[in-house]
């Protein structure tokens, strides 16, 4: 019962940083950021994919234990 929890965390957290890659590289977004510094919307795009891949990454290679 509790690998489900964890697994529906695990499942969670995914989808929640893919919605926020998918946000920041909508077109409506970009155009709202438009105003501020180029390398700044920069770093926001590239700190949510870096989030993205470190999640996917421990993702899967690990896996959920019991305990």
């Amino acid at each position: 019962m509790e690998k489900n929890i964890k697994l529906t965390v695990r499942y969670a957290v995914l989808a929640f940083i893919m919605y926020l890659a998918y946000t920041v590289t909508s077109v409506t977004y970009i155009v709202a950021m438009k105003d501020v510094d180029p390398m700044t919307l920069n770093v926001v795009v590239g700190a949510i994919f870096g989030a993205l891949t470190l999640v996917l990454k421990s993702h899967f290679e690990t896996k959920v234990s019991d305990a």
